[in-house]
């Protein structure tokens, strides 16, 4: 499946290659210039948050391996250059996903990343300055207690930070994915699997490859971290499929599960909107003008996508002058697309009719699929044995024949195949309508 938007342009993969290579040298260069600014205040920092995590009064703190000091003075350094360009960083990832995002992706994408950054500072600032501070003070009285000489190592108790920092970031950052996720629709029980696969292959990805020098607390560490994120996200995992405005499906004449949306264009204000008082099989949903506005395509289109649809119905005209890429994007998911076209039907009056809502039900009931073509008179007379018309017009004539007649307000008008005719006669004989046959 692959949909081309609006304002998609087609370009080779290389093309898209070479702007994510520009786009990940100008943040390389960037997050190694800050680094490299960073390791002259790294020093004063680490003493900082050394005071805060150290336990106890006198010295007790110690460095047993220097080596391993140089390299956690270069780590924080390279963290704090990595938050330095976090904007630039989250804006190039903005600048290149965001074209090839429906709108509830990217609406998606933007809270995630407003929620990443919210995990990452909370993480930070809640672990060094709340959590740790406390635990270690806690073993340290321990060790009072139990009259042993305190001995800490500070590169170890730096090192444990810094891992439990991290995994605390991912995640967050895993479970703010799969939350905004399923309060955007996007995931349930159906795609809950897929979603599954990447954040939790992610995730031990992240964990079991930059934390190797702890070993079994890594694999500790990634089977809580996915425990985590499956006990906070059950509400989700375990969710129906969504439904658009409590959808029914619609089994057709053959068998078949149908899922059909009714999209009430108005066609630029040319068609007239769909009365409330209507009474459709299927939901319906709002729309200005489908054929000028890539917007409102692209929400039908994600509609489509999310819902599972299997046929769009388009009420203001037949669906002809639609773009092709739309159509062809339909085509690809597997949805069928076709129109009542109330336009034709309007152009016959000039004056409004109390009838609306009855002429607009019976172009309805006039569908033949997913409905049997055998039940066409069943699905007219049920509508019109309560309706109370004036006089029923029974239209067989090509649409060009029609052209320039004009109805009364009093008069409905019924546009059917001349296949039809019959059947629709004889089952509507009962009622006594009076009848124009065209």
């Amino acid at each position: 499946m692959s949909l081309q938007l609006d304002r998609d342009r087609r370009s080779p993969v290389q093309e898209h290659l070479n702007e994510l290579t520009a786009r990940v040298t100008l943040l390389l260069f960037l997050g190694i210039l800050s680094t490299v600014a960073w390791l002259t205040q790294v020093d004063a920092i680490l003493e900082f948050i050394l005071g805060l995590l150290n336990p106890c009064e006198n010295g007790c703190l110690n460095l047993f391996d220097p080596a391993n000091w140089s390299a956690v003075r270069w780590m924080s350094a390279a963290i704090l250059g990595f938050i330095t360009v976090m904007p630039l960083l989250l804006y190039q990832a903005w600048s290149f996903a965001r074209p090839g995002l429906l709108p509830s992706e990217r609406t998606w994408l933007r809270n995630w990343f407003i929620a990443g950054v919210f995990s990452v500072f909370l993480a930070v600032i809640s672990t060094i300055g709340l959590l740790f501070p406390l635990l270690f003070d806690t073993g340290h009285r321990t060790h009072d207690s139990m009259q042993l000489d305190a001995r800490y190592d500070a590169v170890y108790m730096l090192s444990i930070v810094i891992a439990v920092v991290w995994s605390e970031i991912i995640v967050a950052c895993a479970i703010f994915a799969m939350v905004l996720a399923g309060m955007s629709g996007m995931l349930n029980e159906e795609t809950a699997d897929w979603w599954r696969i990447r954040i939790y292959g992610l995730v031990l990805l992240l964990l079991l490859t930059s934390l190797p020098e702890f070993g079994g607390l890594a694999v500790l560490l990634s089977v809580i971290a996915i425990a985590t994120i499956e006990l906070c996200t059950s509400k989700w995992l375990r969710s129906p499929k969504p439904t658009f405005n409590d959808q029914k499906p619609i089994m057709d004449g053959d068998g078949g599960i149908r899922n059909i949306l009714m999209v009430d264009c108005s066609c630029s204000g040319a068609a007239l909107p769909f009365p409330e008082q209507i009474k459709a099989p299927f939901p319906i949903l709002s729309a200005h003008s489908l054929c000028t506005s890539s917007s409102e395509r692209e929400r039908l289109l994600e509609t489509a996508l999310q819902h599972r649809l299997t046929d769009i119905i388009i009420s203001g005209c037949s669906s002809e002058p639609l773009p092709n890429s739309f159509k062809s994007n339909c085509h690809s998911l597997g949805c069928s697309l076709r129109g009542l076209d109330v336009l034709q039907t309007q152009s016959h009056r000039t004056l409004p009719s109390p009838f609306q809502v009855t002429e607009l039900e019976l172009k309805i009931a006039l569908l033949e699929d997913p409905w049997p073509v055998s039940t066409v008179h069943h699905r007219v007379f049920d509508i019109l044995k309560d309706a109370n018309i004036g006089e029923l017009i029974l239209d067989t004539r090509p649409s060009f024949e029609s052209w320039g007649m004009q109805i009364q307000p009093e008069q409905v008008l019924l546009q059917l195949d001349s296949k039809h005719l019959n059947s629709v006669l004889h089952e509507i004989k009962p009622l006594q309508l009076p009848l124009t046959i065209l």
